[in-house]
């Protein structure tokens, strides 16, 4: 027993001795923040948060956003001016965009640097869809250069001196940040962030202490899925046309459950993105277009009105150019994948669901079952042996468990009444 303690102490002393050399040279080690994707509510939280709670010897951003959306990015510029660590912010790797406020995030950075080949500017308007703001942007930030106010211009050197930095690499970057001066809490403070390395006589030059990354969380990470004009419309979509499948095919709710997932995506990314309503709307009366066509098992004028409201409203998604603009091949490819989904996939699924060999002959008429569920005006009946989608009058007043009459049939859906006694 003492044997143990003995060399649990030893242990316990041995590891604390090993900390001390880091407590004393206060290494602390270098934070990297990565910031990826358009700029929303709860990526700039992120960013401030892991700004204000560092404790790090630097912070660097990494940035590659080509949208500022909804958030307090005055807040974020106002921390990153005055800042309560050492910190610098690093536009790159190629190829990677950076515009609107996150453009405003270098300009207000105590160092600044990014890669050669990244695309820089527009920096206005700061938030996309509002309007120019390009005389406030050039007051608060009179080193910006005029060209990245207005237009896009790739990174091939300094800017003048706007940039402090032009590395390759996010690595390259923090090892030339050694030995630069930054004022923290009125204070300066000479960075200190490479070593040199002999090995084999040859000399490299290295961070003097490591590097973390830090990224958003799983949660803001999916949701982020949905953050872009063609992502908010591709899950839109899908989630809508699933939640018809769901419907029609009365399974075990997968695809209920994968809808719900994908609408919530979708809904997240139209909540952030300076969306076009009446685009938006356009949207499910596509899909609902689809959906009376199906019912008829013909895809006719109502399809054709549909895949055009579809493409509509994909192209006309958001109004936020130029910082984003919808892509029209990807929004060509979601509209072919409904139309081809409505058409064909669909209709084999239900029908496969709720046919049997006999389905759409004559001779169902007149025949005589049960209702699964009640007929009000839709729903779904028990006719030899098999489940169908059925319908009825709004006052046949059909409950689950009546008997119905088969008295008409239309593509895959029975038209019943109810049985007299």
């Amino acid at each position: 027993m003492l044997r143990r303690l003995a060399i649990a102490l030893l242990i316990a002393v041995s590891m604390l001795l090993a900390a001390l050399p880091a407590i004393a040279g206060g290494e602390r080690g270098i934070e990297v923040v990565v910031v990826s994707g358009s700029l929303d509510g709860r990526l700039t939280d992120f960013v401030i948060d892991a700004i204000a709670n560092s404790e790090a010897q630097v912070v660097v951003l990494q940035l590659d956003s080509g949208a500022t959306l909804n958030g307090e990015i005055e807040e974020l510029l106002e921390l990153v001016s005055d800042a309560p660590v050492p910190l610098a912010v690093f536009a790159g790797p190629d190829p990677a965009t950076v515009s609107g406020g996150a453009l405003r995030v270098l300009a207000a950075a105590p160092i600044a640097g990014a890669a050669p080949g990244v695309e820089l500017g527009p920096a206005s308007p700061t938030r996309a869809g509002d309007a120019d703001d390009g005389a406030e942007i050039a007051a608060a930030h009179p080193d910006l250069p005029a060209e990245l106010i207005s237009g896009v211009v790739p990174v091939v050197d300094d800017f003048g001196g706007f940039l402090d930095l032009v590395e390759p690499s996010i690595g390259q970057f923090v090892v030339g940040l050694d030995g630069r001066q930054v004022t923290i809490n009125g204070s300066p403070q000479i960075l200190s962030t490479s070593i040199e390395v002999v090995e084999d006589g040859v000399v490299s030059v290295t961070p003097s202490v490591g590097v973390t990354f830090i990224e958003p969380g799983l949660v803001d990470a999916t949701l982020r899925l949905g953050v872009g004009p063609e992502a908010a419309f591709f899950f839109l979509a899908v989630g809508l046309s699933l939640m018809v499948f769901e419907f029609y095919a009365a399974g075990p709710g997968v695809a209920a459950a994968v809808a719900v997932v994908c609408l919530l995506l979708g809904g997240y990314g139209i909540s952030v993105l300076p969306v076009r309503w009446w685009a938006v709307a356009m949207v499910p009366a596509g899909l609902a277009l689809y959906t009376i066509d199906f019912q008829r098992n013909d895809l006719g004028w109502k399809s054709f009105l549909g895949t055009i409201s579809l493409m509509l409203g994909g192209l006309f998604f958001t109004d936020a150019a130029p910082q984003i603009v919808q892509t029209w091949w990807i929004v060509l490819i979601i509209v072919l994948g409904t139309t081809l989904w409505f058409g064909f996939a669909l209709t084999t699924v239900v029908r496969s669901r709720f046919s049997t060999q006999t389905i759409g002959r004559d001779h169902l008429v007149g025949l005589t079952g049960t209702a699964d569920t009640a007929i009000s005006p839709e729903g779904t009946v028990l006719v030899a042996g098999a489940r169908w989608r059925a319908r009825s009058t709004r006052i046949s007043g059909i409950e689950a468990g009546d008997s119905v009459e088969v008295v008409a049939v239309e593509g895959i859906v029975l038209e019943v009444d109810p049985v007299s006694e």
